[in-house]
């Protein structure tokens, strides 16, 4: 004790001395400790990086499984509503030249005679919109498969004019594809190049789907005309309505409309404006129902591509 109280000072300086030794090897140890932790994690993320450089990721065979798994159910559904669209579509079918004019004239002499079988009036020799070929023209070669396609649709529609008991036939007009085509044919041959594909009319069965217009004109009474496109609706080929107009010439009246092709946008901050039906007094209504008008349509016929192969 006598030794302690005589060096005091070197007794505290060697206490304090050993503390900061304790001290800084406590912290020294907490230091070691996490290191070597950050090490060990260090190490298991470089090994399992080197793990995923190594590895074959790509295809991998149970990616590949569900994804054809998911594709065949996709090809399934789209066959299904495509057979369902298409079951009565009429197809382009090869036909040569000489072949297609007389089978023109015969479609064309059943469909008059039909028309004058259900007392249908229509115009003197009508040709239906085929002038130029049931005037002795040749059709191009290429242009012959949709030309029969338009053609049987033609006589399909026309059936329906009398099951209607539509009373007079004013026009009838199809999509007169084959102008368009001689047109790029022509401006390619100024230009010394090949004419390319006009659009549907060349491979039409190739696409998803594609549509042909035309128009028909014709007088009935207000039953028949909604028999008519009722029968319309009813038809096997998928035909949707684009524009229409019915007039009653004795009244003055028209009613016309954009079919869905052609959505019109209404303004919700005004009210509806009222149709010229809605306008019409209870003697124009009576009359309307007895009187023959004039009716005009414009329609596509939608023509859907084959069935997706799948193995």
């Amino acid at each position: 004790m006598n030794l302690l109280k005589k060096y005091i000072w070197l007794t505290i300086s060697m206490a304090a001395a050993f503390v900061l030794l304790a001290a800084v090897g406590g912290r020294l140890f907490f230091v070691f400790t996490n290191y070597q932790k950050e090490k060990q994690e260090l190490d298991a993320a470089k090994s399992r990086i080197e793990q995923l450089y190594q590895r074959k990721i790509f295809p991998s065979a149970a990616n590949i499984i569900r994804e054809k798994a998911k594709q065949a159910d996709l090809v399934d559904e789209y066959n299904e509503l495509d057979g369902w669209l298409s079951a009565g579509q009429i197809q382009p079918e090869e036909m040569e030249a000489a072949e297609f004019m007389p089978f023109l004239e015969n479609t064309l002499r059943r469909i008059r005679d039909q028309l004058q079988a259900g007392r249908v009036v229509f115009p003197d020799k009508y040709t239906f919109g085929f002038e130029k070929y049931a005037g002795g023209q040749l059709p191009m070669p290429k242009n012959i498969p949709r030309l029969v396609q338009q053609l049987k649709i033609t006589e399909n529609i026309c059936r329906v004019l009398p099951d209607s008991a539509v009373s007079e036939l004013i026009s009838f007009a199809r999509d007169e594809f084959e102008a368009a085509s001689g047109a790029q044919d022509a401006q390619a041959g100024r230009r010394g190049q090949s004419a390319p594909a006009a659009g549907p009319s060349a491979k039409p069965a190739e696409e998803l789907v594609s549509t042909q217009h035309f128009k028909i004109a014709f007088r009935a009474r207000e039953g028949s005309a909604l028999d008519f496109l009722n029968r319309l609706a009813r038809m096997s080929m998928f035909i949707v309505i684009t524009w229409f107009e019915i007039t009653n010439p004795r009244q003055e009246t028209t009613l016309s409309g954009a079919g869905p092709s052609q959505p019109v946008a209404a303004d919700k901050s005004k009210p509806a404006a009222k149709s010229p039906v809605d306008e019409l007094t209870r003697e124009k209504r009576i009359v309307l129902g007895r009187e023959e008008v004039d009716v005009k349509l414009e329609f596509d016929v939608y023509n859907f591509g084959p069935m997706i192969k799948w193995k």
